[in-house]
């Protein structure tokens, strides 16, 4: 099953995702806006926007009245922002499909924006903000992605920092949205069972045709990363090492279905409970809670990073291993039964869950607003069949040298130390 793509007013689309043994109707609304377009000064706008976009609207006009509405239809609903793109969405029965579509809509085209509402969530995001400097995780990975891409959008954080979102004003955010929240901008999804679905299509027509025409900046700024590995530590009140090695990669416009191999060579790595990492630091040596790799994808650029917990006692020892392991995954490559066993999971990972309209709804949706295609997933799967041991080993070969990673940690107070020895030592 292929979507349809409409053309709706002003450059808008509509794309509609019908699946007739679904139990529920997702809309989804995208819009192609997000960190990657802010400013230095109003870092963090496009995720307050976000939050104040449930605020209240001219039919429902506070924030009760909004989510009393949208529980009568026993509706699941939220919003999410990226670096390209931000995404609100409504969940629900068939029955309330045109509620529910007149709901998300006014959320879009009729937001008040109230002053005292934006000055309380600013205070929501602000403990936010907290929360997330208050687990080394998740902040390590931010000032990975921070040390990696550097003081541009690509490594700012989608939350923003407390003192720009101070300075955030309601004419700011208005601007914001006039420049951004375009019908060229803008799509919307339709998915799972529809009941009716021209008259939904219709009833979007008539719904947006006043929607906001301006044309809207069409480029994500982004300069490469300077070359050379880079080191930086943070110090924190904690027991523990929390490290990030980072390489920065081509981005989707210049990997296309390249992009499947890293994604192979994540889950050999580290993004599974067998992958290598995780068997010989975490099983094997006892060395870390958590040790992942991931691999992120964005139009203009990708970025492979492995981020881990580590005993202070055993931070050198591991950071030794974790190159070992990945220079063992250059030089001897990887056996069969591994791509066999990461095709499987990446498979499952990518397709098990589009029985729901939601992830339906995500994955063609995102599709369309970033990169104008709609692949199926029995196209995906045929693209991720097709790849071989030879041409992981080629990618790896091509674009990992460690002279070009990026090191982040946070350690204890009081704790120095350098690491560019070890990294030294294990590129010769």
């Amino acid at each position: 099953m292929k979507p349809r793509l409409v053309s709706g007013p002003k450059g808008l689309n509509i794309l509609v995702c019908h699946k007739p043994d679904s139990l529920s109707t997702t809309v989804l609304i995208l819009v192609r806006a997000g960190t990657d377009l802010e400013k230095k000064n109003i870092n963090g706008i496009s995720h307050f926007i976000e939050h104040l976009y449930f605020k209240g609207t001219k039919n429902f006009p506070t924030p009760k009245i909004l989510m009393e509405n949208i529980d009568k239809i026993g509706g699941v609903f939220n919003a999410f922002t990226g670096h390209q793109y931000t995404g609100f969405y409504i969940r629900v029965l068939p029955e309330f499909d045109k509620k529910a579509l007149f709901i998300l809509s006014d959320i879009i085209l009729e937001p008040l924006f109230p002053e005292e509402e934006i000055e309380k969530e600013r205070q929501v995001i602000f403990e936010e903000i907290n929360l997330r400097n208050d687990s080394p995780p998740s902040l390590i990975v931010d000032l990975g992605i921070r040390l990696t891409f550097g003081d541009q959008p690509a490594g700012w954080s989608i939350l923003g920092d407390k003192k720009t979102l101070a300075k955030i004003t309601r004419l700011d955010i208005l601007n914001y949205v006039k420049e951004n929240y375009t019908a060229k901008n803008t799509l919307i999804v339709l998915s799972g069972y529809l009941r009716e679905q021209e008259k939904l299509i219709k009833f979007i027509k008539e719904r947006f045709s006043s929607y906001n025409s301006k044309k809207p900046e069409t480029i994500f700024k982004f300069k490469k990363p300077k070359p050379g590995y880079q080191e930086k530590t943070y110090y924190k009140d904690v027991d523990q090492a929390h490290i990030f090695l980072g390489l920065y990669l081509p981005g989707v416009w210049e990997l296309k279905d390249r992009r499947y191999l890293w994604y192979l060579i994540s889950l050999i790595l580290g993004e599974k409970p067998s992958s290598r990492l995780w068997l010989k630091i975490r099983e094997e040596l006892g060395a870390a809670y958590y040790i992942r790799s991931h691999f992120y994808e964005y139009l203009n650029r990708s970025l492979f990073f492995i981020h881990a917990g580590i005993s202070l006692d055993k931070l050198n020892f591991v950071l030794e291993t974790i190159i070992d392991e990945i220079n063992k995954l250059k030089n001897q490559g990887i056996t069969e039964d591994e791509l066999k066993t990461a095709k499987s999971v990446l498979k499952s990972f990518l397709f098990m869950d589009l029985e729901d309209s939601l992830n339906l709804a995500i994955f063609y949706g995102r599709q369309y607003l970033l990169e104008k295609s709609l692949v199926s997933p029995e196209e995906i799967i045929k693209k991720i069949d097709a790849l071989k041991i030879s041409d992981i080993q080629k990618e790896l070969k091509k674009l990992f040298n460690f002279k070009q990673t990026k090191f982040a940690v946070i350690l204890p107070k009081g704790h120095r130390q350098k690491f560019s020895k070890i990294f030294q030592k294990l590129v010769k």
